[in-house]
């Protein structure tokens, strides 16, 4: 038997349904091996150099299903490509999206590509940036990337396969600031951007990349050049003396709706897009560089199918700012919702058979802008005390001073100056219907956050526990990442840059997180409180003051400063 020629997958932490835990696909981003640590140490002793115990990750990020090796589902990304190259006239046993543990299989000398779907490859997105002190610990994400690099290098080296080895997704950037890593993986060529995503937006022309790989078009040793609509650039990097050079694809091309592929296999949890874009225009992200479009109903509905063939029972509605659906920016200049769109999205969501859905995100100014739009969203999705609906919103920052400078779109059709009062009443607004904000903070924000500005996130963040004590929500720090129209600016590093403001930030963000979210209301979102969310909810009991220890340990050691100012928080905003 041959093998195909076109092989795709991931690696395990995109793989896996996290036991169907609401907020556990972010796991991935924790600490897997610390490189520094002391061998006479007593955790090395018990652990060599584990972080987080890799059984104890293990259990938490299981493992997707297959049938001879075939994944059972897949990224939704990766699931827009696969679609792309079937309806672009290759066969189906010339495409396979392969289970991580037996890429292996399907690798041999007919292979021509292998191409591996990465979000966060090397560790450097906001979370893991975050968890792992500036790298200065290997994440999971990255170590199971390197693992899945590791296996095709073996297979082709065993089976004498040529196949060209690429990668794609939105976490391809990292690899500009470690070329190394394109060496040790042997990489062919990084597509820049994301595989059914942000730009280059390649699932609406995956039949045309895929033949001009095949075919050797980007076989290209000038400093740029284009093959069709894709431009080439050979990159040349200084590695401590050593040249490394790296082909890097680019496509900008923004398929229309028709061109856009629906997917014929299920994707991981559930998960379909409802539209591409924001038009909020916040200066640090990257999905303000898209165009705005919006699917019909009947198309989601179309691909919620596809996953209800396979069993699954939840739909995971995907998009930049759910509340920005339907909206003609154009027109609506205060961004207003369009409520009869939204409405007819999510009836059309539920109409499809599904017994739970979420938003993965939105804006805390959408929410509130129409006051009827949360209450009637809920009552189609049967929102509820033991249904609750999480979404993942931006919060950024505490500071009047930075949301005006880089995000004051993201407030319409409010005012900057009005910033703290719509956090406050967007979780009112959100919780009154069972909605639990995620809210994602941005610590060094373009390294222009003085401790002023991280004094007044501290001070939001308690004014909401102590005004509105029974709010749930929970709060999560990251580093700034150059990305979007600050991808000039540098690296927040993390692991040296962390002034003593900025460390009571993220103390503050997990003591929330330990005193309220774990406690209260975690397992109660994403469905059902099932006895897997119950044990995940003791294993975080057990396992939440960790970082809190170690933070205050972190202080000791710093300065005098930085222990102040977690006896400040301590004393006055616990």
């Amino acid at each position: 038997m041959g093998h195909p020629k076109i092989v795709l997958s991931a690696d395990r932490t995109l793989m896996s349904p996290y036991r169907n835990i609401s907020l556990a696909t972010f796991f991935g981003c924790a600490p897997a091996l610390d490189p520094n640590r002391d061998p006479k140490s007593f955790w090395y002793k018990i652990l060599k150099n584990q972080v987080t115990p890799k059984v104890l990750f293990d259990f938490i990020c299981n493992y997707i299903p297959h049938h001879n090796g075939v994944a059972d589902y897949a990224p939704y990304g990766l699931r827009k490509v696969e679609a792309g190259l079937l309806r672009d006239g290759f066969e189906r046993e010339e495409v396979v999206v392969a289970h991580p543990d037996h890429i292996e299989q399907f690798i041999g000398p007919e292979t021509e590509a292998v191409g591996t779907y990465e979000m966060d490859p090397l560790g450097m997105g906001p979370v893991t940036m975050t968890f792992t002190y500036g790298r200065k610990q290997m994440s999971y994400d990255e170590y199971y990337n390197r693992e899945i690099h590791r296996r095709i290098l073996a297979a082709k080296e065993k089976t004498g396969s040529k196949a060209k080895v690429i990668v794609g997704a939105s976490g391809t950037w990292q690899y500009n600031y470690a070329p190394e890593k394109i060496k040790e993986y042997g990489l062919y060529a990084v597509l820049e951007g994301e595989l059914g995503g942000i730009a280059p937006e390649i699932d609406g022309h995956a039949g045309q990349f895929f033949r001009h790989l095949i075919n050797g078009d980007f076989e290209y040793t000038d400093q740029s050049r284009m093959s069709g609509n894709f431009r080439v650039n050979m990159k040349e990097f200084d590695n401590e003396g050593e040249k490394i050079h790296g082909r890097f694809v680019n496509f900008w091309d923004r398929p229309e709706l028709d061109e856009i592929p629906e997917i014929v296999e299920p994707s991981m949890h559930g998960m379909i897009e409802v539209m591409r874009g924001c038009g909020r225009g916040c200066k640090f992200c990257d999905v303000t560089l898209r165009a705005l479009r919006y699917y019909p109903p009947e198309k989601v509905k179309r691909e919620i199918e596809v996953n209800k063939r396979f069993g699954q029972t939840s739909a995971w509605i995907h998009s930049d700012d759910i509340f920005v659906y339907g909206m003609n920016p154009r027109t609506s200049k205060g961004m207003e919702p369009n409520r009869d769109a939204l409405v007819d999205l999510f009836k059309g969501v539920m109409s499809a058979g599904v017994k739970h859905t979420n938003p993965t995100h939105g804006t805390l100014a959408g929410a509130v802008a129409d006051e009827k739009l949360i209450p009637m969203l809920s009552k189609i999705i049967k929102s509820g005390p033991e249904n609750m609906t999480g979404i993942q919103v931006g919060f950024e920052t505490g500071s009047l001073r930075l949301i005006e400078k880089y995000a004051d779109r993201k407030l319409a059709p409010y005012k900057p100056s009005e910033w703290h009062w719509l956090v406050k009443e967007g979780v009112k607004t959100l919780n009154q219907d069972y909605w639990v904000p995620a809210f994602t903070l941005i610590m060094g924000l373009n390294n222009d956050e003085t401790p002023e500005d991280s004094w007044e996130t501290i001070q939001l963040i308690s004014d909401l526990e102590t005004e509105q004590p029974d709010s749930m929500f929970t709060t999560t720090p990251l580093t700034f990442v150059p990305i979007g129209l600050l991808e000039k600016s540098d690296f927040f590093n993390i692991g040296n840059e962390m002034d003593p403001a900025q460390l009571g930030v993220m103390y503050k963000t997990w003591q929330h997180n330990f005193k309220y979210g774990i406690q209260k209301f975690m397992t109660k979102t994403g469905g059902g409180n099932s006895a897997k969310k119950l044990f995940f909810n003791a294993i975080a009991r057990s396992l939440g003051g960790v970082p809190l220890t170690a933070m205050e340990k972190y202080a000791r050691r710093k300065s005098r400063e930085h222990e102040l100012v977690i006896e400040k928080i301590k004393a006055k905003y616990w």
